[in-house]
């Protein structure tokens, strides 16, 4: 599963990052490409859908920074509530020994008690 994420996240990065690209190409150079397309008075280029694109990828990279960053939070929690378990478990033994040290020490006078 791990091997899957990391390659559906290269290729969203990619796919992001290259619909940025040809979006900006698009707008920039809108006059160059209508004059290389065939009936280019006829037709007329929708410039607001190369903005459409250019936001939606900078919304898809926003959105992947985000999540890793919720992510690496989230694991940094994880840690931190480990650290906090392993404590006390770490707290539980002690006070089991402590417990059964008491109980032996009862055990042993009960014993010298009834040697008596």
């Amino acid at each position: 599963m791990k091997r899957f994420k990391l390659i559906f996240h290269i290729i969203y990065v990619v796919i992001a990052l290259v619909i940025m690209y040809f979006s900006v190409d698009i707008m920039l150079n809108t006059e160059q490409y209508l004059s290389k397309i065939k009936l280019s008075s006829y037709i007329k280029f929708p410039r607001y859908v190369m903005g459409l694109f250019f936001f939606l990828s900078i919304l898809m990279m926003i959105e992947y920074v985000m999540q890793q960053l919720r992510i690496r939070n989230i694991k940094g929690d994880i840690e931190d509530l480990k650290s906090e378990v392993t404590g006390l478990k770490a707290k539980l033994y002690d006070k089991s020994q402590a417990n059964l040290d008491d109980i032996s020490l009862d055990d042993a006078d009960k014993g010298d008690e009834d040697e008596d």
